[in-house]
């Protein structure tokens, strides 16, 4: 009667979707241009775990992998972001009763759209890699982005996590 309970869209805010596809879930983070009732219209880029369902695929995944592949959130979403991802251009529907949806800021969706276009899923997952080939370019690499950031909140997160993955 009084909508406890039910979350309200409106146009202009930003949000964090993850849509189940089975054993994992896809990420959308954008948005909002319209939303009536069950239906939202998001416009900002879709996220899909590749990195982690290759190692769910090979029975190399932890528990607390398994937890983010399944679940993803706006506070366990850098275990996705420092693997491998596959990221596009979203703008299309949402059926609210059909996702899990929250809020979120418009820097934090800035933040992690700026991670995902600067192609550093790519980066930690070959600095991550035991064996990988091309660690020393994917650090030099790394390293003239992390120099060329001017964005100081952004630099410090990058920092934090590169820092507790031992990369800095």
């Amino acid at each position: 009667m009084f909508g406890f309970g039910k979350k309200q869209f409106r146009e202009g805010d930003y949000i964090f979707a993850s849509i189940s596809e089975g054993n994992y879930s896809n990420i959308i983070t954008g948005n909002v241009t319209f939303a009536q009732m069950d239906k939202l219209k998001v416009s900002g880029i879709y996220i899909k775990p590749i990195g982690l369902i290759e190692r769910l695929e090979q029975g190399r995944i932890t528990a607390r992998q398994q937890e983010v592949l399944r679940s993803p959130t706006p506070d366990n979403v850098i275990h996705v972001l420092i693997n491998k991802v596959e990221y596009g251009i979203y703008n299309d529907y949402i059926q609210s009763n059909r996702a899990w949806i929250t809020k979120i800021s418009a820097k934090r969706y800035a933040e992690i759209e700026t991670w995902v276009r600067d192609g550093y899923p790519e980066l930690f997952s070959i600095l991550l890699s035991p064996m990988d080939p091309r660690k020393d370019e994917a650090r030099e690499i790394f390293m003239a982005k992390y120099n060329s950031l001017y964005d100081a909140d952004f630099k410090q997160t990058l920092s934090a996590v590169a820092r507790q993955l031992g990369i800095l």
